[in-house]
């Protein structure tokens, strides 16, 4: 066991503080401790040889019969003489209960209407609630915002009179040429110029170890720290333990070191005739049925991709309005009829019937 610490506790009865825990009784009113007392420290004050002669010994034991706090040695109780018995219990079993019962008292008192310290947990709470209804109020902001955007983009139901219909349409033209390339195999049909031993890849090659230096995070010595531990008779035990204390190390160590290593392969370089875009003929124009360009094409020419685009311009509220349509659509529209429409800003979406 360590050096003895001399503990102190506080008289319940006419509140006088800091009595030394060497003392039974209160040097104010003389009443002996009881079991609410409760030992604590107050900076590290160690015992004579003489004050540590009966302590340390074991935790004191409450009489039950007259409520008397008495040294572990004592069989009897110090003030009114009863044997120790089975129901006498020791310092920490009271401190146990006692504990308890406050901790269920701080707890009902805590959820009591009107109670100062239900009045605390209530301002406590609020300003809980009230950080909450911050982010929530953010969060509703966000998903307002969200919401007006999609609905600001949400097609929505129009009457339109058709003034117009119009359609444009391109066609791609490609060309067959003779082209210069290269690659790691030759395709067929073309016309091999030369090779050539070139990079394909490279591998990693190990080629030996070097040494580095780093910085290790470890031991590199200890101190004592000091514990105290109640022994329940108005002192306490002071514990000492070794604490390792940590720091950077600057230590060397070999690692493996790599090249990047070259491999080689055969490029063909060669010619091949391909089929390569030229250019876009454009037409435009009303009516149902659109019409493509009609290029003129030269014997190593040839069509390539088609597409339409179609639109309507509407009479929407008084105001004319442009919009893409699909052709299926587009085919079930007349200038000068109205009809009932989903759009959104840019295109008719479905006519509604």
């Amino acid at each position: 066991m360590g050096k003895l610490v001399m503990g102190y506790w506080d008289c319940p009865y006419c509140s006088t503080k800091h009595i030394e825990g060497t003392k039974r009784e209160c040097p104010s009113c003389g009443k002996p401790r009881g079991q609410e007392v409760k030992f604590y420290m107050d900076g590290v004050r160690y015992l004579s040889a003489e004050e540590s002669q009966t302590k340390g010994k074991g935790a004191d034991w409450l009489c039950d019969h007259c409520g008397n706090y008495n040294s572990a040695l004592n069989t009897r109780c110090s003030s009114c003489g009863a044997e120790r018995g089975a129901k006498d219990k020791a310092y920490f079993d009271v401190r146990k209960e006692q504990d308890a019962r406050n901790a269920r008292n701080a707890s009902g008192t805590g959820m009591a209407a009107g109670g100062q310290n239900g009045g605390q947990g209530n301002r406590k709470g609020g300003h809980s609630f009230g950080a909450w209804k911050i982010v929530l109020i953010g969060m509703l902001v966000i998903a307002a915002i969200i919401g007006l955007t999609a609905i600001i983009a949400m097609p929505k139901k129009r009457t339109v009179t058709v003034k117009d219909m119009t359609w444009k349409t391109s066609v791609d033209v490609e060309k067959y040429l003779l082209c210069d390339e290269d690659d790691w195999e030759l395709p067929e049909g073309a016309t091999l110029k030369t090779t050539k031993q070139e990079v394909h890849h490279t591998e990693q090659e190990y080629v030996g170890e070097r040494e580095e230096t780093y910085d290790s995070y470890e031991v590199i010595g200890s101190h004592v720290e000091y514990s105290y531990e109640d022994n329940g008779d108005g002192t306490f035990s002071e514990v000492a333990n070794d604490v390792d204390d940590y720091g950077y190390v600057t230590r060397t160590r070999s690692v493996p070191v790599y090249r990047d290593k070259p491999i080689y392969r055969t490029k063909y370089y060669y010619t091949i005739w391909r089929w390569k875009y030229d250019r876009t003929e454009t037409a435009e124009g009303g009516g149902k049925i659109p019409e493509y360009p009609d290029p003129q094409l030269t014997d190593k020419e040839r069509l390539g991709e088609k597409s339409v685009e179609y639109e309507v311009t509407c009479e929407v509220k008084d105001k004319e309005k442009t919009y893409k349509v699909e052709k299926s659509i587009y085919d079930k529209l007349d200038i000068g009829e109205t009809y009932k429409v989903k759009a959104d800003s840019e295109e008719i979406v479905s006519i509604i019937e």
